[in-house]
């Protein structure tokens, strides 16, 4: 194989304007497989980005079940609540239903069993490290988790600030990227200073002129909590989630969830906060939460849960207050719609993006064709060549098969070396598109190992007419050529 890749290397350097124009159309080729590739990568990251950033894909958690009994926060619905359902008649079969088969008619009626039957554990279990166990070991499909824990405490009197009542906002690593927080000035909190719990605090710009009334720079301002200095690290954009209208009576003050339990003195969480990996399997890993934390909590079949586990779409969808029928009706219906819309639209938005890559990469597959062709076409100039050549090699023993595979070497050697000047201007293409046109791209080393292989198998598949019909030669035929 040695000599034979020293012979094709040395064919090559003899023809090397054939080489060189060959060379060109297999790096074009191979170049437009990884700028298709990089360009439907990065717009496919980019549709899964803009899903995850509009969908609901966060599930909250909290201790506590204080909807009313006649709705229930994954979809379903019964009659329970206080009233008649409309057109109900003595049999509990409305007109509507009369017509209806048999078993619908029963499913209905099996939804609208009363809710007296249900029991309720009074007082509720507060959420723990158990339940966040549980969720990061035994629940798919999750992105991120992270516990919250709020309160309000005191202000030290020597803090030098005029606040005197602060409300802790206690958070996790993972909490900022899941409520979309961004900062202004600073810095985050690290890894190990979220695990140790120290000192440090995210403020709003509104809260900081608060503390520091006429301050210009709060970064480095310091309260005393419980004989504890905290320094801010951290300002919050105006536009992140939990800004300055939370700030609008008791300055909230965010800070290592650690540090938070030990100034508030307790140890559970308020929320467990869960980010799935897309909006399409929300729901089912919302069910698959509530599944297991009853599992959890031994909660027999008769009884309802003693916690909340609620998606975006169900946590905007008010309760309190409304008549109980259209509560009913919004909440038993709010699932099915997020399924169909959110899901659905999720579902569109890939299959959009999966058929514009494959349109792109069809492109590529012909460049990478006519690449072939050149390939094919140096190597038939090639055996016309050297016929003399080839037909001396059998008649001093060389077989078929080292005819063949010399060929063959030369053809994917050729090849090999067009593919890498094509991944070279491939991702010099990339880079143009990404910062020159501000286009989305991705570039990962198995796309670039691909384009190479391809080349590569390119080599022989256009390489092995050619390599055939050097071995299938007459010997006498190929001497007495010109």
């Amino acid at each position: 194989m040695g000599n034979n890749l020293k012979t094709a290397l040395k064919v090559l350097l003899q023809n090397r304007l054939q080489a060189l124009l060959t060379l060109c159309g297999m790096s074009v080729g191979v170049a437009m497989v990884v700028i298709v590739s990089g360009l439907g990568l990065g717009a496919q990251q980019t549709i899964e980005s803009q899903i995850e950033s509009s969908g609901p894909t966060q599930i909250v958690i909290r201790s506590g079940n204080f909807r009313p009994a006649a709705i229930v926060s994954s979809g379903g619905q019964d009659s329970g609540g206080g009233e008649v359902s409309e057109g109900s008649m003595s049999d509990g079969i409305n007109d509507a239903e009369a017509n209806l088969p048999a078993a619908v008619r029963q499913a209905h009626q099996q939804a609208r069993r009363p809710s007296a039957a249900l029991t309720n554990r009074t007082p509720a279990a507060p959420l723990g490290d158990a339940e966040m166990r549980v969720v990061k070991r035994d629940v798919k499909n999750v992105r991120a988790i992270a516990g919250g824990l709020e309160g309000n405490v005191s202000v030290d009197a020597d803090s030098g600030v005029p606040v005197r009542v602060v409300h802790l906002q206690g958070f996790e690593e993972a909490w900022p990227d899941m409520r979309s927080w961004h900062l202004a000035a600073g810095r985050w909190i690290s890894s190990g200073e979220h695990a140790n719990g120290a000192p440090l605090a995210i403020v709003t710009a509104a809260v900081a002129a608060r503390l520091w009334p006429g301050v210009a720079e709060p970064l480095g301002g310091t309260f005393r909590i419980g004989g504890k200095e905290i320094r801010v690290v951290g300002v919050l954009a105006p536009k992140s989630e939990g800004g300055a209208a939370e700030s609008t009576v008791v300055p909230t003050i965010s800070v290592p969830l650690a540090l938070a339990q030990m100034l508030l003195d307790r140890k559970t969480f308020d929320t467990i906060t869960v980010r799935t990996t897309s909006v399409g399997v929300t729901t089912a890993v919302a069910n698959d939460i509530k599944a297991r934390l009853r599992t959890l909590r031994e909660l027999p079949d008769n009884m309802l849960e003693d916690f909340r586990v609620d998606t975006q779409s169900v946590s905007a969808m008010p309760s309190m207050g409304l008549d109980p029928r259209l509560a009913r009706a919004v909440h038993s219906n709010v699932v099915g719609f997020e399924q169909a819309s959110w899901e659905e639209m999720a579902r569109s938005l890939r299959q959009a993006g999966r058929t514009f890559t494959l349109l792109l990469a069809a492109a590529a597959a012909v460049s990478l064709v006519v690449g072939g062709i050149g390939v094919m076409n140096i190597m038939l100039v090639s055996v016309a060549a050297r016929t003399r050549e080839i037909g001396l090699r059998i008649a001093v023993g060389a077989s078929t098969n080292d005819v063949m595979v010399q060929f063959l070497v030369e053809a994917v050697t050729l090849a090999a070396l067009g593919g890498l000047i094509g991944l070279v201007l491939g991702s010099l293409g990339l880079m143009l598109a990404k910062y020159g046109l501000h286009w989305a791209t991705a570039l990962s080393p198995g796309m670039l190992l691909l384009a190479v292989v391809m080349a590569a198998v390119t080599g022989i598949a256009f390489g092995f007419g050619p390599a055939r019909r050097a071995a299938v030669l007459d010997p006498v035929t190929a001497l007495r050529a010109e």
